[in-house]
């Protein structure tokens, strides 16, 4: 499974029972980049999550991946 698939088949439902929403953005190497959204973009404890989601990676796919994420906000958060 390459990790785009993973992304949206795996990682994205669970963060949207949450709230959340995390788009994938591309993969260099072993980082993966992603786009957060939703309930994610302004969770304090996001950084967290992403490593719990590192590791969830490594379980079901043996890869070794470090996640770089940008967070955009809602339109109505910025007010």
């Amino acid at each position: 499974m390459n990790m785009e698939n993973y992304v949206n088949t795996v990682l994205r439902p669970l963060l949207q029972g949450d709230g959340g929403e995390m788009e994938f953005i591309g993969c260099d190497g072993d980082t993966l980049r992603v786009l957060l959204r939703g309930e994610c973009s302004f969770c304090a404890k996001a950084e967290n999550c992403l490593r719990w989601c590192e590791e969830k990676i490594k379980k079901d796919t043996g890869k070794t991946v470090r996640i770089s994420a940008e967070k955009r906000r809602p339109w109505f958060r910025d007010r």
